[in-house]
């Protein structure tokens, strides 16, 4: 073929596919309901590709984190002693307020809204206390992601030790921050998500789930069952047992605790039930039927290499949470709620949820929420900003003075021809959330805006090394971590902010006022 017709064939070709371009319907030709057809725009073939990439570096370079072990992330504890005064108050470590990535925002500038947990950090070395913050959140904080940065954080600097809250059974597997293990009886009820019919209370807990280790009887079948157990030959009994031990995956902290609850109640019968730490019994006790939240405590010099309990009875108490902390400093929760949207709480029984919140002197929660309802696209999320703020006025009352900061949904891609884009209804909820939260008096922090804004989910999975996963919604490990910086640095330098505000100016200028490492 000549030169000149195979030019004019390339030319033929191009122009063709130059027309396509042009007319070619800019959402596709639907072929099945399954399968839309599309052909690269005008506008699409001039851009540049590097235009849509946001650029993550000043974010990364600004929230460097450790590659392996929290244990270098723990702080030394510094301490400010008054003159002539027993308060001892705990002093911020210094941070530059140009690395704050994104900061805490507040209905009205209102920054005072975080000062009642804030005392009670300051003071903590003084009154010997164990305060409590519970992280709940969806998937995104499953297996301790972004909980196990905070609270390695906030107990080097405040105290504190232990786990902190855990279910009975992990219905995930995840090995972080204990590694459960349980005989094969064992049942986990949610209160949210695909709810098991035959419970027929709204008892499920600060977990939002509870777990038997025989099937749940509602009141009808259990009657049943008592009249034919009037038999004793009838009588079935259950031996199960729970097993809970260190985690390689958790700081040197987190393995350390020195007192052991366990939050359980309405078992019908009499529950033999014995306490093992490692191959030592150190309990042994009737459980007595209870028509009550009942909540057992033990306290060990050292902590146990693992913990080992036994339950034989008739029926099976409902366990609702177990908790290995210190005996002061800082316990940090982490509760994720898979599929949830936060909205669980007005649901549950707030008899038993206050009075769990009271024994656990609840001082501070955050609430991350929002992911699961992005697949649910609408215009409007005006339900869900009613719904979410019934939530946090719910929260409030159960604990009264108790500090909420909501932590708004992280930017999710969805895959448009080549391209990751973000979800188009994220900022709609995030301000759904915002909204709810400033109304209910409560602080925010902007996940979306943290991480880049637009489009950035990309970024952060094609990192190197990757900072999300390739479903372009969770993070992994890592990026959870410099979330989680991000977020501790905006509520540092707000602690900062209060401490020099309400505390520095009563420090004596001469006298013995001194800096006092413990």
């Amino acid at each position: 073929m000549k030169p000149t017709k195979i030019v004019l064939f390339i030319v033929l070709i191009l122009g063709g596919l130059l027309s396509m371009a042009f007319f070619f319907p800019k959402e596709g030709i639907q072929i099945t309901d399954d399968w839309v057809l599309h052909f690269p725009t005008i506008d699409e073939l001039m851009e540049n590709p590097d235009e849509n990439v946001v650029d993550i570096s000043e974010i990364i370079a600004n929230n460097k984190v450790s590659e392996d072990s929290l244990d270098d992330e723990e702080e030394s504890l510094t301490a400010v002693v008054l003159e002539d005064s027993s308060v001892i108050y705990y002093s911020p470590i210094e941070i530059n307020p140009e690395e704050v990535t994104r900061k805490l925002e507040f209905p009205d500038n209102k920054k005072d809204i975080l000062y009642p947990f804030f005392k009670e950090l300051s003071q903590i070395k003084s009154n010997g206390k164990l305060i409590r913050v519970l992280h709940y959140g969806d998937s995104q904080i499953e297996a301790d992601r972004v909980s196990s940065y905070l609270r390695t954080k906030l107990q080097g600097q405040f105290g504190g030790s232990g786990p902190g809250l855990i279910p009975a059974i992990q219905p995930y597997g995840f090995e972080s921050p204990v590694l459960l293990d349980h005989s094969d009886g064992w049942i986990r009820y949610p209160g949210f998500g695909k709810r098991d019919t035959m419970v027929d209370h709204s008892r499920y807990g600060i977990l939002a789930s509870f777990s038997t280790y025989a099937p749940y009887q509602n009141a009808a079948v259990a009657d049943s069952v008592e009249e034919k157990s009037k038999d004793e030959n009838d009588q079935q009994i259950h031996e199960e047992w729970l097993k809970i031990m260190h985690s390689p995956y958790s700081s040197r902290n987190v393995n350390k605790y020195s007192q052991f609850r366990l939050f359980y109640g309405y078992n019908k019968y009499p529950v033999d039930f014995k306490l093992f730490a490692a191959d030592q019994e150190i309990d042994s006790k009737i459980l007595p039927p209870a028509d009550g939240l009942q909540i057992k405590r033990w306290t060990f010099e050292n902590t146990p290499e693992y913990l080992r309990l036994e339950f034989k009875g008739q029926d099976s108490p409902e366990i609702y949470a177990l908790a290995l902390d210190g005996d002061h400093g800082v316990a940090v929760d982490n509760i994720p709620l898979r599929g949830s949207s936060g909205t669980v709480f007005t649901n549950s029984n707030q008899q038993l949820l206050r009075a769990i919140y009271q024994d656990l002197n609840a001082k501070l929660l955050i609430m991350q929420f929002g992911g699961n309802v992005a697949p649910t696209m609408s215009d409007n999320y005006d339900h869900y900003h009613r719904s979410f703020y019934n939530q946090l006025v719910t929260l409030k009352r159960l604990i009264p003075g108790v500090t909420i900061i909501v932590i708004g949904l992280a930017d999710m891609s969805l895959k448009e021809k080549d391209q990751y884009v973000s979800y188009p209804n994220i900022l709609v909820i995030r301000d759904a959330l915002k909204g709810a939260a400033f109304k209910a008096n409560c602080a925010f922090w902007d996940t979306y805006e943290a991480m880049g804004g637009k489009n950035s989910m990309p970024s952060w999975v094609f990192s190197d090394p990757p900072l999300a996963e390739k479903d372009f919604i969770h993070f992994t490990i890592k990026g959870s971590r410099v979330i989680a910086q991000m977020f501790y640095k905006a509520l540092m330098l707000e602690y900062n902010n209060y401490f020099s505000e309400n505390i520095r100016n009563k420090i004596p200028t001469k006298g013995n006022a001194q800096l006092s490492s413990n």
